[in-house]
């Protein structure tokens, strides 16, 4: 990046279509090597594993190079009212506050729904703790169906599908029977569908309706 002259560099954490954590130590070193900011997308953070103990927040002090995008979209089931939030340096923070934001500040509605969301936050962690634990089961069961899962600190999984069919089909397959994912029809992704993590009884629909579609399960077997 450095190389490229590069003054701003995106980092989406956990990542998305994978789900797949980069862990403080990295981020801390990329963005002690950047000569530009490193603005760390963390849309999703709130349904990474506690256990992993994972906080970017404690790299600001020593990092003001260093931003953390963050939206109530995700983890607190907001995304129509299109609130976020930025954490960084004062010297980062404060131009885009005088400088670069828009003419319209977040409206009314949206400020009393987000002061509603932050003031209720064992509501939003019972969602949180829901889906680690569908995100869990849903992982084994498609393991067991002879799915490649990396492991996800996201909503969503990205299951590659087996050797014996292909992710294409499945996603008719599953689109047929009224079940929508995501199927990305580029290189690297083509046989992999991005699965979102929903109820215990919507995952075991998906589940049932995978048993059926692919030919040769373990499961079917």
């Amino acid at each position: 990046m450095n190389a490229a002259g590069a003054k701003l560099t995106c980092l989406v954490n956990p990542h998305a279509p994978s789900g797949v954590l980069v862990d403080a130590g990295t981020v801390a070193g990329v963005a002690r090597e950047l000569d530009g900011v490193l603005l760390v997308d963390e849309a999703y953070v709130d349904f990474v594993d506690p256990e992993l103990r994972h906080d970017l927040t404690s790299l600001l002090a020593d990092h003001d190079n260093l931003l953390l995008l963050r939206t109530l979209s995700k983890g607190h089931s907001l995304a129509g009212v299109r609130v976020g939030f930025l954490l960084g340096s004062t010297g980062l923070v404060d131009p885009i506050l005088t400088k670069t934001r828009d003419s319209y500040n977040v409206d009314t509605l949206a400020q009393v729904a987000a002061e509603a969301a932050f003031a209720d936050r064992a509501y939003a962690e019972r969602g949180w703790r829901a889906v680690r634990g569908e995100r869990r089961r849903m992982t084994v069961g498609l393991v067991e169906l002879g799915f490649s899962v990396p492991e996800s600190q996201s909503n969503f999984v990205l299951a590659e599908a087996p050797s014996w069919v292909s992710a294409k089909a499945l996603f008719m397959g599953l689109r047929e029977r009224g079940i929508v994912v995501r199927h990305f029809d580029t290189p690297r992704l083509s046989n992999s569908l991005r699965i979102t993590v929903g109820t215990a009884s919507e995952n075991d629909l998906l589940l049932a309706a995978i048993r059926e579609i692919v030919p040769g399960s373990r499961c079917n077997s």
